[in-house]
C-alpha cells in the first residue's frame, strides 16, 4: 500500500510522518455499534417523554436526540469518508439509510461538497466557508451570539434553506449527477427511515413527539450544534496547504464533545490530516502527533467554549471608526 499523503503541505516533518498501519485498518463492529448506541439514545429520549411527560423531560428529550442527530451526522461523513465499511456498497447503504436518510440529506451530494472541503480548507471556494460562514471570524460576540440564537430559534435553518433554493452556492458546491434511480433510493432512504419512526411512535400512540422531538430540534438545535462544531474546526483560520494550521481539536474527550463534537470528530487537525483514519483510531493519531511536537499548541483546546471566546471579539476591542 502506498504511503498516505498527510496533507501537510511543505511541513517536512509532518510530511515524513505517517500513522501506524494499523490506526487506518477498519473495524466495522465500532461503527455499527456507534450507530447503534445514537440510535438507542434517541429511542430512550422518546421513550422518555412518553412515559414522563413534562416541560423539562421533552427540553432533555430534545437535546439528546439533537445530539444523536449530529451523531448520525459524523456517521454520514464517515460513511462519505468510505470509513465505515470495506464494501463501498454497503458502506453508502449504512450511510445514506441509518445516517442520512432520517435526516433527510444525501450521501452523494453531502460527500461531493465535503471532499471539496477536504482540498482546500478555508479557501474562498470551500463549501463549509461558505455555508457557515466561516470566513467572517473573528467576529464581534454580540453578532456571533445573534448567529446562534437565531440558530436555536429555526431562522438559521431557514435562511439557509432560503440560499440553497436560491442558487447561492451553485458556483461553489460541485455538481453532482445522479442516476434515476440513485435519486429513487435516496427519497425512499429519507421517507422510509421517517416513516418507521413516525409509525413505531403511532403504534405507541405518541406519532406527536415526531413533529415536536424529532423535526423541531432538527431544525433548532442541530444546527445550532451544527454550528458550533464547524466553528472550532476551522473559524478565523488561515487558508494554507498545511492543514495542520487551518483546523482545530480538542485534546479529550467531555461533556461539551459529547454534545458538539461525538464520534472523536473533535480531533479535526488529525482528522483532516490523515482522512483515511476512522474516528475511533483518531485519539490514537492524536497522541502520537502531540507526542512528536507537530501540531501547532495554538489549535488545540480544553473544549469549544474556549474557541468561541477566542474567535469573537468584546465591544471593547472592536476597532473604532
Amino acid at each position: 500500500m502506498s504511503k498516505p499523503n498527510s496533507r501537510a503541505g511543505d511541513n517536512p516533518a509532518l510530511n515524513a510522518f505517517t500513522p501506524p498501519a494499523e490506526l487506518f485498518a477498519l473495524k466495522p463492529w465500532l461503527t455499527l455499534l456507534a450507530l447503534l448506541a445514537d440510535w438507542g439514545l434517541i429511542a430512550a429520549s422518546f421513550a422518555a417523554a412518553a412515559l414522563w411527560p413534562h416541560p423539562i423531560t421533552y427540553l432533555v428529550a430534545a437535546i439528546i436526540i439533537a445530539r444523536s442527530q449530529l451523531a448520525l451526522a459524523v456517521i454520514m461523513h464517515e460513511s462519505a469518508h468510505g470509513v465505515v465499511l470495506r464494501h463501498q456498497g454497503l458502506n453508502d447503504f449504512i450511510g445514506q439509510f441509518f445516517a442520512a436518510g432520517p435526516l433527510f440529506l444525501s450521501l452523494h451530494t453531502y460527500r461531493a461538497g465535503h471532499l471539496k472541503h477536504h482540498l482546500a480548507p478555508m479557501r474562498h471556494d470551500d463549501p463549509v466557508v461558505a455555508v457557515f460562514g466561516l470566513g467572517d471570524f473573528p467576529l464581534p460576540r454580540g453578532k456571533l451570539a445573534a448567529k446562534l440564537l437565531a440558530d436555536i430559534c429555526g431562522v438559521g435553518y431557514f435562511i439557509s434553506a432560503g440560499k440553497f433554493a436560491r442558487g447561492d452556492y451553485r458556483d461553489i458546491m460541485p455538481k453532482v449527477n445522479k442516476s434515476p434511480g440513485q435519486m429513487a433510493w435516496e427519497v425512499f432512504s429519507m421517507l422510509a427511515s421517517n416513516g418507521l419512526l413516525l409509525g413505531v411512535l403511532a403504534w405507541s400512540g405518541h406519532a406527536w413527539l415526531y413533529p415536536i422531538l424529532w423535526l423541531l430540534p432538527a431544525i433548532t438545535l442541530l444546527p445550532f450544534m451544527g454550528r458550533v462544531r464547524a466553528i472550532m474546526e476551522h473559524a478565523g483560520l488561515p487558508a494554507c496547504d498545511d492543514q495542520s494550521q487551518n483546523a482545530r481539536s480538542i485534546v479529550r474527550g467531555n461533556w461539551q464533545t459529547f454534545v458538539f463534537g461525538p464520534h472523536a470528530i473533535h480531533y479535526h487537525i488529525e482528522h483532516h490530516l490523515f482522512v483515511r483514519v476512522p474516528f475511533y483510531h483518531l485519539r490514537s493519531v492524536h497522541q502520537q502527533l502531540v507526542a512528536r511536537q507537530m501540531v501547532p499548541t495554538g489549535n488545540l483546546y480544553n473544549g469549544y467554549i474556549g474557541v468561541l471566546r477566542d474567535v469573537s471579539l468584546p465591544a471593547a476591542k472592536l476597532p473604532t471608526a
